[in-house]
């Protein structure tokens, strides 16, 4: 009652078209969210998708399978969603995304097949300016839908690296050489790794590559979306 009074004396705006929001929407419209360009063949059992990003880690790791919601353009209303979640502080938002990539990947793999969700990690000094991490949040509302743990100490960010936009794939690489660990000796078996946007796919890669050298077994990612082609 008190949250439905709030919002009808300080009504919310949808940050893409400035709609009204609805109580049970936060950030982002539901017209909007769905609106977001997917992939042509982005379905509820997209097997072809799945290997379509599953060949864009080919030659640099082995996934189990890779996921993708999202194609990623810039100046793009997704753009503007993404921006506000991980600069204004909308971490809400980032739970409400990770929710909608949550129910996609279900329709297709089942809850059983992971033991946990480990989101890619901020270095703690870029996590204290943000205050947040995203891919934390957006894991955090997929696993309402998979009914798993978010497992946030099993992989951390040890080397502080700035902004990798503009980086070509070798810089991306070289940055990221042990920019991941993880401390604990014992580690779950099958992991899905969680990330807002993959560009390159150096940084899940680099977060693979410590988590398999740390004991994982099987390792899929699932990215909030994948960078399109300009």
């Amino acid at each position: 009652m008190k949250e439905r009074l709030f919002h009808f004396l300080f009504p919310e705006v949808c940050i893409v078209c400035g709609k009204l929001l609805m109580p049970s929407e936060y950030g982002c419209c539901s017209s909007c969210m769905n609106a977001f360009e997917t992939f042509p063949d982005c379905t509820a059992a997209g097997h072809t998708l799945l290997h379509s990003i599953e060949s864009h880690f080919r030659g640099k790791c082995s996934f189990e399978r890779a996921y993708c919601r999202y194609v990623y353009h810039r100046n793009s209303p997704l753009q503007k969603a993404l921006h506000a979640m991980k600069y204004e502080g909308m971490f809400n938002l980032g739970k409400a995304f990770g929710r909608e990539l949550g129910v996609w990947i279900l329709d297709a793999v089942p809850s059983e097949s992971i033991d946990c969700l480990v989101p890619v990690p901020l270095h703690p000094l870029k996590r204290i300016d943000r205050s947040f991490n995203q891919a934390e949040k957006i894991a955090e509302g997929m696993a309402e839908v998979f009914h798993k743990p978010v497992r946030s100490d099993i992989l951390v960010r040890t080397v502080y690296t700035a902004t990798q936009t503009g980086l070509a794939i070798s810089e991306r690489r070289k940055n990221l050489e042990g920019a991941f660990r993880t401390p604990l000796s014992d580690i779950p078996g099958r992991i899905l790794l969680v990330d807002d946007v993959v560009t390159t796919g150096s940084t899940v890669v680099a977060a693979a590559s410590a988590l398999r050298n740390g004991g994982a077994g099987s390792i899929s990612v699932a990215a909030l979306a994948l960078t399109g082609k300009e």
